[in-house]
């Protein structure tokens, strides 16, 4: 069977707000996806909505796992989940990564979704982090496939991403190998004004009984802005 992912940062409720949020929910719409991954969520202060379930609605997704700033949305029933504390690095807030046990036509995959702290310099800080990420994925528990997704504020070369690499594999980099996949970039007017350069950070990984089919960078029309990130959507095979 098809399964389709989404991840992106929402950047909580900067302004401006209401346009922004229409665009996300346009661009869910058109996308339908089977799971999302959402960093940086927040309470809407118009409606007091959790922004999760604003999304959820907009693509008709009717399970979802929360914790304070990340979310899991799923088209299919959530067994379980768990939060997992990451190394805490001065002047940066309390890290984590979700998790969740989704069940998909009897079949159990594991869905993950991350944010790694965020200074460009702090490459040894996201390493850490991502040493402790990746050993609870691998304990969690028997399943068929894995989902790992998320912002890493990292290159694909940086000391995390390979770690992550080394582990599971990136969806957009199989589909597209010769493409940079730029997800944080100036040409974004929402992209603070201090970005030197252009990166990918944001990615889907997976490992287990998947096929990429497609990845695509999504979210990323200049007329249509959801966010400082673009996001990333990747279709697999469920084999």
């Amino acid at each position: 069977m098809r399964l389709s992912v989404l991840t992106l940062n929402l950047w909580n409720i900067s302004d401006p707000l209401a346009t922004r949020m229409a665009a996300l929910e346009a661009g869910l719409k058109t996308l339908r996806p089977d799971i999302v991954c959402l960093q940086e969520v927040a309470d809407d202060p118009r409606t007091g909505q959790r922004q999760s379930a604003f999304a959820a609605k907009a693509c008709g997704l009717t399970h979802a796992v929360d914790n304070r700033q990340l979310s899991i949305l799923s088209r299919f029933p959530v067994e379980r989940s768990c939060s997992i504390a990451l190394p805490e690095i001065p002047e940066d807030e309390p890290r984590q990564m979700l998790m969740a046990d989704v069940r998909i036509e009897g079949r159990l995959v594991l869905v993950a979704n991350t944010h790694l702290c965020w200074r460009v310099e702090w490459l040894a800080e996201r390493k850490t982090q991502v040493d402790v990420l990746l050993p609870a994925i691998e304990c969690h528990g028997a399943r068929e496939a894995t989902i790992l997704s998320g912002d890493f504020n990292d290159d694909p070369d940086s000391p995390a991403v390979r770690a992550v690499a080394s582990r599971l594999t990136d969806a957009f980099a199989v589909c597209h190998p010769d493409k940079s996949g730029l997800t944080w970039v100036r040409q974004n007017p929402y992209v603070h004004h201090t970005t030197e350069r252009d990166q990918r950070i944001d990615y889907v990984f997976f490992a287990g009984a998947l096929t990429p089919i497609s990845s695509a960078v999504v979210f990323n029309d200049t007329k249509a802005l959801a966010s400082d990130h673009y996001g990333v959507f990747a279709v697999f095979e469920l084999r």
